[in-house]
């Protein structure tokens, strides 16, 4: 299937690695004219040139100074307004002063410097992207806004609180979103991932898991059937794959999707029981 994306348009925010880069490299394959987003310039380079992107946007988008230096410098690299924004950039965040990510930690030891930090990285740096690129969207009759969330998102466990509510209130978002660019050409999805297989999944919290659990130093390979069958009991008997995530969202990112908005896409391997 042609999904119509040759020459469109995309910036997918925090695509130096895992999840995002995973959507960069499937967009680009697509034919679209992919933008990779960092902090980090060599490693947005090194990805740029193995995908074959437009071009590069560095930018901390926790901040409006970051916001605004990654937007302006997608625009510049594009020659015109962005069609397809990926809102990835996100993840637990972990206290440069202590090395304690909240994702590991229960909901009474989660500080307020956790709280504020991963809803300025998540929920925030979204919005800020949202308020400077859409305007554009709105003249030209035509984009997509797929914002990356979490199956905690939805079903929320009792560590990392500060992540599980970010990650809903971009739920909540795409919802609202939605509804205020109706009849604008513009949709507004989320995609849910469960665990997926990154180098950061594996030797963090897989590893924090292994620990809590009692399985030792299992490898990769045992730790990811461990984490599957013991941890998750998913019914698909594996971990997801940046793949898995980024066919989904080239989707989303296609004109032949113009009928489905405001909706989340769990893409979990079953790991949400409840009905969305």
């Amino acid at each position: 299937m042609d999904l119509e994306l040759k020459g469109r348009r995309a910036l997918v925010t925090g695509s130096t690695k895992g999840i995002g880069e995973g959507i960069a490299r499937l967009l680009a394959g697509e034919g679209a004219r992919v933008i990779v987003h960092g902090r980090n310039q060599r490693r947005a380079e090194e990805v740029a040139a193995r995908i074959g992107a437009a071009g590069i946007a560095l930018g901390d988008l926790s901040t409006d100074e970051g916001a605004d230096a990654t937007c302006e410098a997608a625009l510049a690299a594009l020659g015109g307004h962005v069609e397809i924004l990926v809102n990835n950039a996100g993840g637990g965040w972990t206290d440069p002063d202590t090395g304690i990510a909240s994702t590991t930690q229960a909901f009474l030891d989660v500080t307020m410097k956790h709280w504020v930090a991963t809803y300025q990285s998540n929920t925030l740096s979204a919005v800020r992207l949202i308020q400077r690129l859409v305007p554009a969207m709105q003249e030209a009759g035509f984009g997509r806004i797929i914002q990356i969330s979490s199956a905690v998102g939805t079903q929320p466990n009792n560590i990392g609180p500060d992540y599980s509510s970010a990650k809903a209130g971009i739920n909540n978002m795409t919802v609202s979103l939605a509804g205020a660019l109706r009849g604008t050409g513009i949709t507004v999805n989320t995609i849910s991932p469960g665990i997926i297989t990154t180098e950061g999944v594996l030797k963090s919290w897989g590893k924090e898991i292994a620990r809590q659990s009692g399985w030792g130093d299992p490898g990769p390979e045992e730790l990811e059937r461990l984490l599957a069958k013991e941890r998750l009991n998913l019914p698909v008997n594996r971990l997801g794959r940046v793949e898995d995530i980024g066919r989904i969202a080239c989707l989303l990112a296609s004109p032949l999707s113009g009928f489905v908005t405001g909706a989340d896409h769990r893409v979990d391997g079953g790991q949400c029981r409840s009905v969305n």
